[in-house]
């Protein structure tokens, strides 16, 4: 459960910068690319991000729906990035003004049911990570190197795991 605002906007901050990793590997000339024709562009991917934000913070605070789910039509890329940028900055200073009270709201879901604000904030980290994720993959069947979240590549991981029991062993002689 989150009960603090300004400890939820640290840690989406720390998901945004990871993702903004995986946005700023889309150039220009993979804007526009989709891995299949009936498959979101990395710009469709990018621009439903910076709404889907939109429409989480304003359930979250206002307890409506809105249509920024919606991407909209195709941006140019200093568009797509700014779209992302000003939305999370707006959204970030509408929470960082919200009262931690308010976390525990109940906000009516999909289904009629009710829920409380905070789990809507969950859900919409979720979903970043969910279409993170995805642009990973589009950026992979590009033939671009995605980013590695930690600075690490599995290989790299497994190599430093195989040399760790080793250098257990020595520091316990």
């Amino acid at each position: 459960m989150i009960t603090s605002v300004a400890d939820f906007v640290r840690y989406f901050e720390g998901i945004r910068r990871r993702t903004w990793a995986v946005v700023d590997r889309v150039t220009p000339a993979l804007l526009e690319w989709a891995p299949a024709p009936t498959e979101w562009t990395c710009g469709t991917i990018v621009r439903h991000l910076a709404g889907a934000e939109r429409f989480y913070v304003t359930k979250v605070v206002e307890d409506r729906w809105t249509e920024d789910l919606d991407p909209g039509p195709a941006l140019g890329h200093a568009a797509t990035r700014a779209r992302l940028e000003d939305i999370h900055r707006a959204s970030v200073a509408i929470l960082e003004g919200w009262p931690d009270a308010g976390l525990l709201a109940p906000r009516r879901d999909l289904e009629g049911g009710t829920v409380k604000a905070w789990r809507f904030l969950m859900a919409m980290v979720e979903h970043e990570v969910h279409h993170r994720s995805q642009l990973d993959a589009c950026l992979a069947a590009a033939g671009a190197e995605p980013p590695q979240l930690y600075g690490y590549r599995m290989e790299d991981v497994l190599a430093r795991v195989a040399r760790e029991p080793a250098a257990a062993a020595e520091g316990h002689r």
